[in-house]
């Protein structure tokens, strides 16, 4: 089975070349007694028929780029097992081979510690994509405990494009969209985050947990201002920053966000996976001392202004032009040499469902989603809840020091979050 690759398959792809990150999309889950291995392993089996894209390796030759169907065998490669509390380290940062496949990998540990690492190919799906996928294994592993001759589930290969983003919008929706984007995916100015510029560099997931007591009065402040959980971690983000950096250094920065575009779709069914992710620049100017409350009110000025413009669709109107005018081959060339990646960034990844992400009666401890791993000067602040619970995290290709100094940063955004 072949499927053609998306432009935002390609794009992602470019992310690692241009030296932005390892386009991988990780999840971790902790549990307080152990998952069935050989049901595991049996669900991981049945998800790759149920998805078969995930069955593939990508494919750039002399024809179209597009994804090739690997032989059973070798799709064995997506799950593994093991008790050593270092292999499942290193598997958390799992980088996944595109060209070889397949493009998920799951790594259950058992022992002293309970816990399952998930990582997927992000140029096969975003993070709400992922999020399904994640649904799609729980149902498949419960109803396996219930029944083991469980009949394989229907195979899902809908369009994975974006023309459906797209197709409800008119000639002037569409040029609004297009000139109000501005350089909506494009880097502007050179403020980075401080990295260190030598030691051993591997890659990292640093993460900070907020828990349910303090998310609820959070969640009640932010009610209270008819502003959103989004609007208060972009004003920390802001306001850490600014201590870092400096309130004055702060006057050109544009910090860009992940929005989901399927805010846009007729229909929220979940038929393929898919990217469908775009981005928009957001501009919080601060006064030096200001309080928490006056920046958050920045921040939700500036997401509402984006909002009522239609928030993200620039880029796809932008991408889908650059194709039909220059073919597949001239507009991969035109965005290598195009694309400026952000030295800042965030990304919400949501809620994951926790009646959805159920493992039969194996009850989840602990879990978050976060993005891709960034290599340096690349700094990106990820968010995500489960169960009450807010988890904070940023991902690197660093050193020791680097990693110390963003775990203390995670731990100034959630100083400011304690209203």
């Amino acid at each position: 089975m072949t499927f053609p690759a998306e432009i935002f398959d390609m794009m992602q792809w470019l992310y690692e070349s241009t030296g932005f990150n390892d386009h991988q999309v990780h999840c971790e889950l902790g549990f307080a007694s152990p998952l069935d291995e050989a049901s595991l392993r049996r669900a991981v089996r049945l998800s790759l028929d149920a998805i078969p894209i995930l069955a593939t390796k990508y494919v750039m030759d002399e024809g179209p780029a597009r994804w090739e169907s690997i032989p059973r065998p070798d799709r064995e490669r997506a799950f593994v097992a093991t008790e050593d509390e270092a292999v499942f380290e290193s598997e958390r940062t799992y980088r996944i081979r595109e060209e070889l496949g397949p493009q998920v990998r799951l790594c259950l540990l058992s022992g002293r510690r309970n816990a399952l690492a998930v990582t997927i190919n992000h140029m096969i799906a975003d993070a709400a994509g992922f999020k399904e996928y994640l649904y799609s294994v729980c149902a498949i592993y419960s109803g396996l405990l219930a029944d083991p001759r469980l009949a394989p589930p229907a195979a899902l290969v809908g369009d994975r494009g974006m023309a459906d983003v797209l197709r409800g919008l008119g000639f002037f929706a569409k040029a609004a969209s297009l000139f109000g984007a501005g350089g909506a995916n494009n880097r502007k100015g050179s403020l980075s985050f401080p990295l260190e510029s030598d030691g051993e560099t591997r890659p990292f997931i640093a993460i900070r947990t907020i828990g349910r007591e303090k998310v609820d009065r959070l969640k009640a402040y932010c009610r209270g201002r008819e502003a959103t959980l989004n609007d208060a971690v972009l004003a920390a983000f802001y306001r850490v920053l600014a201590r870092r950096l400096g309130t004055s250094a702060l006057d050109g920065l544009e910090i860009p966000v992940m929005i989901d575009m399927r805010r846009y779709l007729p229909s929220r069914e979940f038929l393929a996976l898919r990217n469908l992710a775009s981005t928009a620049v957001t501009r919080v100017r601060q006064e030096a001392g200001e309080p928490f409350e006056a920046t958050m009110a920045k921040a939700k000025t500036c997401m509402d202004a984006l909002k009522k413009r239609r928030i993200g669709l620039g880029g796809l109107v932008k991408l889908s032009l650059l194709f039909s005018l220059m073919g597949e081959r001239g507009a991969f060339r035109a965005m290598g040499e195009g694309i400026r990646n952000p030295l800042i960034c965030m990304t919400n990844i949501g809620e994951l469902d926790s009646r959805r992400l159920a493992f039969g009666d194996a009850r989840i401890e602990s879990a978050y989603m976060c993005g891709s791993i960034k290599h340096k000067p690349h700094f990106q602040l990820a968010l995500s809840g489960f169960d009450g619970t807010l988890t904070l995290s940023s991902n690197l290709y660093g050193s020791e020091g680097d990693r110390r100094s963003i775990e203390a940063f995670l731990g100034e955004v959630e100083e400011e979050l304690a209203v």
